[in-house]
């Protein structure tokens, strides 16, 4: 194709993006087939097709954001990632061709596939998700425990839940709060990637598979006299041993695991090999979180009544006689039905169940996000 037959794609991506912040989208798709392009938008947690471009205007649409990222556009057989500034305008659907300085910026991750680029735009969170912990509306015994952790000296928090469940936003909101009411402390973050700037926080972006490895970033961390560490995710026995040390040292960590139950953090610790008596010893609390899509009192529910999305959450703390299982090497299961004793102990479902009951969701929306054999055992 001769230069000046590619399509202009500036006003069209510009459009596509103000669409995505109108709709409050999380991400932007831009799917490449053999008869065309599809854009699809990250609304509620669901994927919906928003329009469907042709093959050239899709590839001038991806060439463009990679533009705007200062990808290099010539590669087309690797992957990239970038981060793009909104243009100006682009919040009201306008058209723009001029980026604003300073604007939040979205990220941009490309990947060649058989019909070309396919590209996936990460809107910016502040767009869409509260940054008070008091908004975010979850469970009154979860947010309790959550405003002590942040008044505590030391221990560890695990937030676990499947990807996509709000466990990030549940952190920041946690971690602006702890700023906001003491804002003396040294408070650093080790993050892949860093989803949003936080103020007062020193943020550090970490590579899985480069040289700044998450135990490798905590090693060093550890040495510049940190209060307060927020580590992305323990994926390997080397930095759960890190995470569990920092904690036992006078340190508050908040971390998140993949695990289905707080029983099942606490257990795949125990596997990855740490000690009983350091897990006893260093963790506070472990909270499991889910988000379930919100009922729109405005609409039917037979024509996607649904607008913006509600967590429910379980809470289960470090007490004596969880103590005492998790010494014992009990299994999740066994934890599980320790903890479910715990004063005012709610689980998942019935706190998804008393959403339903106030109806701010509904019974379909809850099995869909639990899957009926989670909601039977909870």
């Amino acid at each position: 194709m001769e230069m000046s037959s590619i399509p202009d794609a500036r006003p069209l991506v510009d459009q596509i993006l103000g669409a995505a912040l109108s709709r409050m989208a999380s991400d932007i798709h831009v799917e490449p087939a053999a008869d065309g392009c599809e854009i699809r938008f990250r609304i509620d947690g669901l994927l919906e097709t928003q329009q469907r471009l042709d093959s050239a205007v899709g590839r001038a649409v991806v060439t463009r954001m990679m533009v705007m990222a200062r990808l290099l556009t010539y590669r087309l057989d690797v992957p990239q990632e970038g981060r793009l500034a909104l243009p100006r305008g682009a919040a009201s659907g306008e058209a723009a061709t001029e980026e604003v300085e300073g604007s939040a910026e979205a990220r941009l991750s490309v990947m060649p596939t058989i019909h070309g680029l396919r590209a996936a735009v990460r809107m910016p969170a502040e767009y869409m998700q509260p940054a008070v912990l008091h908004d975010l509306g979850l469970p009154p015994r979860v947010l309790k425990g959550l405003l002590d952790f942040a008044g505590a000296d030391a221990g560890m928090l695990i937030l676990t839940g499947p990807a996509g469940s709000g466990k990030t936003t549940t952190i920041y909101a946690l971690l602006t709060h702890i700023v906001r009411t003491n804002g003396a402390l040294s408070i650093v973050t080790l993050e892949d990637p860093v989803e949003r700037d936080l103020r007062g926080i020193t943020q550090i972006e970490v590579s899985p598979f480069g040289q700044l490895t998450y135990e490798k970033a905590m090693r060093s961390i550890l040495r510049q006299d940190p209060q307060v560490l927020m580590i992305g995710e323990i994926r390997d026995a080397a930095t759960a041993s890190l995470a569990v040390q920092a904690a036992l040292s006078g340190h508050r960590l908040i971390t998140t695991l993949h695990a289905a139950t707080p029983g099942g953090a606490v257990a795949r610790l125990l596997e990855m090999g740490i000690e009983p008596y350091q897990l006893t010893s260093s963790i506070y609390g472990v909270v499991s979180q889910r988000l379930a899509r919100k009922r729109n009192p405005q609409k039917n529910l037979e024509k996607s009544g649904y607008c913006g999305r509600i967590p429910f959450a379980e809470l289960v703390i470090m007490d004596a006689a969880l103590k005492k299982a998790v010494l014992e090497r009990s299994d999740a299961d066994g934890l599980k039905r320790i903890y479910a004793k715990q004063p005012a102990y709610q689980s998942l479902a019935e706190s998804g169940e008393e959403m339903v009951g106030a109806g701010l969701t509904d019974d379909a929306e809850l099995r869909r996000v639990l899957g009926a054999g989670e909601q039977k055992t909870q």
